[in-house]
């Protein structure tokens, strides 16, 4: 009975291996590689900047690399929102004529909408100026018992 035990104990363990060996291909594959790649060729591009003697020739280098490395991705990644954004603009052009009646209405609404706003307004402006009037006398009373104001002489500073 020993027998099975054992050999399922080597099975798990040529499993476990055979899993990490997957593992670390899989990290090298996916991480080290790359980074590999890169670390080469950033190293080669040292090299040939410390190897060239005009600075013409590394402004060349830098541009290019500049294009080759940050703006083709860029270019790459903007492709989709180009294409996204074209797209919206036909469909907002194909919905135009629909959204027109809809437009105008909330237009009219909102022209409504000011009158009325602007009648209140007024309203509320009337009636203020109205109390204004009839409290101006007791504007009066409570200046009375307030100093004096410090009068402005015209003869200026001596």
């Amino acid at each position: 009975m020993s027998q099975p035990d054992e050999h399922s104990e080597e099975a798990r363990e040529l499993r476990y291996l055979a899993r990490r060996r997957a593992e670390r291909r899989r990290i090298w594959w996916s991480v080290l590689l790359p980074f590999m790649v890169v670390l080469v060729v950033a190293l080669a591009i040292i090299g040939t900047v410390l190897s060239l003697r005009s600075p013409v020739q590394v402004s060349l280098l830098s541009d290019s690399m500049l294009t080759v490395l940050v703006l083709c991705p860029l270019a790459l990644c903007m492709f989709p929102l180009v294409i996204l954004s074209i797209a919206l603009v036909t469909l907002l052009n194909r919905w135009r004529p629909q959204s027109r009646s809809p437009l105008r209405r909330l237009e009219a609404w909102t022209a409504l909408m000011e009158q009325n706003v602007e009648k209140w307004l007024g309203n509320v402006d009337e009636r203020v100026l109205n109390w204004a009037v009839r409290l101006a006398p007791l504007r009066q009373l409570l200046t009375t018992f307030d100093p004096p104001a410090a009068e402005s002489s015209e003869e200026g500073v001596e």
